[in-house]
C-alpha cells in the first residue's frame, strides 16, 4: 500500500475518534490568527476545523478525500523540498507534527521562508524523551522519531531566526494518557526582523 494510501487510511479512523482531542490538549488556548493560513502537516483539517477556521491551504501527504472543510489542501511530503506556493503566509500551524519527522529544522527552515515578516507561526509538540523500543511500532500513536527538552526547542528555533514565546506548557492530560505523550508545549514563532 502507497504511503498516501496508508495516511489517508490513518486520518479516515482518526475523525471516528475522540472528538475532544484537542481539546484535551490546547484546552481554551486561544491562537491569534490572520489570513492567510497555512496548516503543514494538517491531514484532513481537523484542527483548523477546531479552531474554527474555515479558509486555508493544508500541505500533508494525505488528508485529501476526508477533509473537514473546504480546504485547499495541496499533497506534499513535507519532509522534502516544499512546492512553490507563490505566496507568503501571515499565520502558520504545525500542531502535532514536527515529533514525527527525522529532519523537523529542514521542514522549520522552509517555514521560516513563507512566513510574513510580521506573521506568527504556531508549533506544538511533546517535551518529553522519545521511548526508542517503540520508535518503529506500526500504531500510528507510536510514530514519533525526535523529541527535544524545552531549551533545546527553543534554542533551535531562535538558532533558525525565530523569536520564541511559549504560549502553552501543559503535563498529565486527563482521559488521553494512553495515546499522548504526557507533556506537549505550545510555541508561538515570530520572525527576528533586524
Amino acid at each position: 500500500m502507497k504511503t498516501e494510501q496508508v495516511v489517508e487510511n490513518w486520518w479516515k479512523k482518526a475523525m471516528q475518534r475522540d472528538k475532544n482531542y484537542y481539546k484535551h490538549i490546547y484546552k481554551n488556548l486561544k491562537f491569534d490568527v490572520t489570513f492567510p493560513v497555512l496548516e503543514i502537516g494538517g491531514g484532513s483539517g481537523s484542527f483548523l476545523n477546531y479552531i474554527e477556521i474555515k479558509q486555508a491551504t493544508i500541505l500533508d501527504i494525505g488528508g485529501k478525500n476526508s477533509l473537514f472543510g473546504n480546504y485547499d489542501f495541496i499533497a506534499a511530503n513535507i519532509t522534502k523540498r516544499l512546492p512553490d506556493l507563490g505566496r507568503k503566509f501571515s499565520t502558520i500551524f504545525l500542531m502535532e507534527v514536527l515529533e514525527h519527522i527525522e529532519n523537523p529544522l529542514y521542514l522549520m527552515a522552509q517555514v521560516y521562508d513563507l512566513l510574513k515578516d510580521e506573521g506568527i507561526c504556531y508549533i506544538s509538540v511533546p517535551y518529553t524523551l522519545l521511548d526508542l523500543e517503540r520508535k518503529n511500532d506500526v500504531n500510528p500513536f507510536n510514530c514519533h522519531v525526535c523529541r527535544w527538552k524545552i531549551n533545546e526547542l527553543t534554542d533551535q528555533m531562535s538558532k533558525l531566526g525565530f523569536l520564541v514565546t511559549v504560549v502553552q506548557k501543559r503535563r498529565r492530560f486527563k482521559n488521553t494518557a494512553f495515546y499522548l505523550p504526557h507533556c506537549w508545549i505550545v510555541l508561538k514563532l515570530r520572525k527576528i526582523i533586524l
